[in-house]
């Protein structure tokens, strides 16, 4: 570079003349340009975002994961996005779904409140769609509308008239099924818990308590005496999530833990007496009429009214 003042000669790229300080008019001209450019790609950034922007994605999202709130996140709704997460039918189809094997039923007031949040869920979810179809969707995040087509429409009617049928045909099946009536609803949850645990675990406790009774009269005509589990030989092996083995000393005791079917803490006793040399049993069982249909078989454990020592 010739300095244009003095006409000695210096770098291009060093900003003023080394001899007079001069500045340099070819370096000063490329940082105008360079800043000019940055002004003018922020102002048409600036400009461009709150251009409407093509709404495909969201609307697909709006339709498969609606309920999701997948549509409401990408949007910047983050709180509508969690409430539709939360209260939707994708929730609630995942806890009913997910509990219901483990023999654990939402009470009757909080299903009643759950399935109707879901429908709520599944008609904003339509007018979401029915908006981005139309155009009126907005990013609030980024101030901007997403643009529709006529298609969008098309899908969105078929979606709502679709919704609309599986919500009447769930609604009318639920209230056929006793949805609508406590009582019922209640009844058909301890039916299901009946219908697993007594095939199973009451069976097994009941062979348990008969092994009990038939050791601890054993142990009674050779020792002349009571004797606590250990003593008699006898191991509960049995392993229930539902019923607690207790040793009593002069007997056994079961214990109900779950909620269905039964009231819980539940408890029979079979107990036993020496009277006049002889063993004499006494049952104490729960008179839930709940319990006699659950575990019939707790009831008619017969053991010997009385068991004479033989010595």
């Amino acid at each position: 570079m010739i300095c244009p003042k003095c006409g000695r000669k210096y770098e291009d790229d060093m900003p003023k003349c080394l001899w007079c300080d001069a500045p340099n008019p070819k370096r000063n001209k490329e940082t105008e340009e360079v800043y000019e450019s940055s002004e003018f790609s922020e102002t048409a950034e600036s400009e461009d975002e709150g251009k409407p922007r093509k709404g495909t994605l969201i609307f697909w999202m709006s339709i498969i994961l609606g309920e999701a709130g997948v549509h409401c996140f990408m949007s910047g709704r983050t709180l509508r996005g969690w409430l539709y997460l939360i209260f939707g039918g994708v929730a609630f189809g995942f806890w009913v779904g997910f509990l219901s094997p483990l023999e654990i039923y939402f009470p009757v007031a909080v299903h009643f409140i759950m399935y109707f949040t879901s429908i709520a869920v599944t008609v904003l979810t339509c007018i979401d769609a029915w908006k981005i179809a139309h155009g009126k969707y907005t990013n609030t995040k980024k101030g901007f509308n997403y643009t529709g087509a006529t298609w969008m429409t098309v899908i969105t009617i078929l979606s709502i008239v679709f919704s609309a049928a599986y919500t009447s045909i769930s609604f009318v099946g639920h209230a056929k099924s006793g949805f609508l009536n406590i009582e019922s609803y209640n009844k058909d949850l301890r039916e299901k818990s009946i219908k697993k645990t007594s095939k199973g675990d009451s069976e097994s406790i009941a062979a348990v308590i008969e092994t009990y009774i038939l050791k601890q009269e054993q142990f009674f005509k050779s020792e002349n005496k009571l004797g606590r589990f250990k003593e008699i030989g006898f191991a509960d092996t049995t392993v229930s999530m539902y019923f607690q083995i207790q040793d009593l000393g002069a007997g056994i005791g079961v214990t109900y833990k779950s909620m269905f079917g039964c009231s819980t803490n539940s408890t029979w006793l079979y107990t036993t007496s020496i009277q006049d040399g002889k063993l004499t049993w006494y049952t104490s069982a729960p008179q839930d009429e709940n319990c006699k249909e659950a575990f019939p078989k707790l009831y008619i454990l017969t053991p010997n009214s009385e068991c004479v020592n033989q010595e």
